[in-house]
């Protein structure tokens, strides 16, 4: 399966996903060593309405610095462009507080504390040992737990548990203070909690509208009355193209007693979708997922939690969810329900 969802041997792309939320009267300071050379540094962030933000800092005696405000605290790169070379890249939150910058290690304020310390605690762990996975996902739920007033960590949190049972994934996020809660960078926790409701077994699948090919609206109540599978894929997503063919066989051997595909892609360009299709001839009903945000996840994904492609629920008859599964369990489901 292709894992939209960030892993292990990535702890510092996963710290700087999203944005964070405390609000301060205070601005922020950004200073820092510009590698030898550099004339230039870039700082770029993203506001929680989506907009980007970039600024550029001179050079002066081998130094750089940044100062400014935000409302909310948002994750961000430093950038130091090179004539003819691949720019050099320093991730941070951008939050109100005098950052130090060393390197690829930025220490101010209490999100980028906190990533350091997770930093430190990554480099403990013998990654040669099998085991290592398990102890890392405990040694970060000790350093989570142990902020719970830090927005970057209910980010945390979500990346390392959202596999848990939904009870457990809400008990543990409501051990964050309010304030963090309801900050922007728990936003995907709050939705995972949602999302797991709402799409839980015997709960009528959570209704949408996306249009066909041809621009037509398809809204998923209306495809009632047969058992109806949500196929999530995407044109660039080689494991869902390679699935194709075993869909064919369920689709030739059960539609006409009952079963639909609904195909919902998650492609950001309309014409790489509509390609997939011509090429790939599949015979069912297609959609395509809308971005409402730009660089944000897609509506109808979100909705149903999707983190990776492709990933099947089947519905009956009634719109009812009767599980997520993979290929195998879903011809097994098809079997039992059909033949």
């Amino acid at each position: 399966m292709k894992r939209i969802a960030l892993s292990f041997g990535l702890l510092g792309a996963l710290a700087v996903g999203l944005l964070s939320c405390a609000k301060s009267e205070k601005g922020f300071t950004i200073q820092g060593e510009a590698p030898e050379g550099q004339d230039i540094v870039v700082l770029i962030y993203e506001t929680p309405a989506g907009e980007r933000i970039r600024d550029t800092a001179q050079v002066v005696d081998g130094r750089y610095i940044f100062k400014g405000k935000v409302d909310d605290v948002a994750m961000g790169q430093l950038i130091f462009p090179k004539e003819g070379d691949k720019p050099e890249r320093v991730s941070l939150y951008v939050e109100n507080a005098p950052l130090k910058v060393d390197g690829i290690h930025v220490t101010g304020g209490p999100n980028n504390d906190f990533i350091m310390e997770l930093f430190s605690a990554s480099d403990s762990l013998d990654r040669t040992d099998p085991a290592s996975r398990d102890r890392f996902t405990q040694i970060m739920n000790e350093r989570i737990a142990a902020h719970p007033d830090v927005e970057a960590a209910a980010f945390m949190y979500y990346l390392y548990n959202r596999d848990v049972p939904v009870e457990t994934f809400e008990e543990g996020f409501n051990r964050f203070t309010d304030k963090v809660k309801n900050c922007e960078l728990a936003r995907q926790a709050r939705d995972e909690i949602a999302s797991l409701k709402a799409t839980a077994p015997g709960v009528v699948a959570p209704d949408f509208t996306l249009n066909d090919p041809d621009g037509k609206p398809v809204t998923l109540s209306s495809l009632r009355g047969q058992y109806l599978l949500l196929d999530f894929w995407a044109s660039w997503c080689k494991p869902c193209r390679q699935g194709i063919p075993g869909l064919k066989e369920l689709y030739a051997k059960y539609h006409d007693k009952g079963f639909e595909i609904l195909g919902v892609s998650d492609d950001s360009k309309e014409e790489a979708w509509k390609q997939a299709l011509a090429e790939e001839n599949m015979p069912w009903i297609h959609v395509i997922d809308e971005f409402p945000v730009q660089y944000k996840p897609s509506r109808v994904g979100t909705l149903y939690g999707v983190h990776y492609i492709p990933s099947y629920f089947l519905l009956d008859k009634e719109g009812k969810i009767i599980g997520k599964m993979d290929h195998d369990e879903l011809a097994v489901k098809l079997a039992e329900l059909l033949d």
